[in-house]
């Protein structure tokens, strides 16, 4: 079961993909958080080198504007 999405959360990953020494580690990253992040999110962090941040930010608008719509 998916993981809920805190910053917490998002820094933990950042963290380990600082950590990562070799392409099987940073793998093993995106196999463990695959399905609580998915793809785009974790590209974000690792390939675009998004700050945990900046992506937090951008999660809470999407969220926001989720329940605007919802609710209107």
């Amino acid at each position: 079961m998916p993981q809920e999405l805190t910053k917490e959360l998002l820094e933990r990953i950042d963290a380990e993909f600082d950590a990562a020494q070799s392409a099987d580690e940073v793998r093993a990253v995106f196999k463990r958080y695959y399905s609580d992040l998915g793809w785009k999110r974790l590209c974000r962090l690792f390939v675009l080198q998004y700050g945990v941040d900046e992506l937090w930010h951008a999660e809470s608008e999407r969220a926001a504007k989720s329940a605007k719509s919802d609710a209107g």
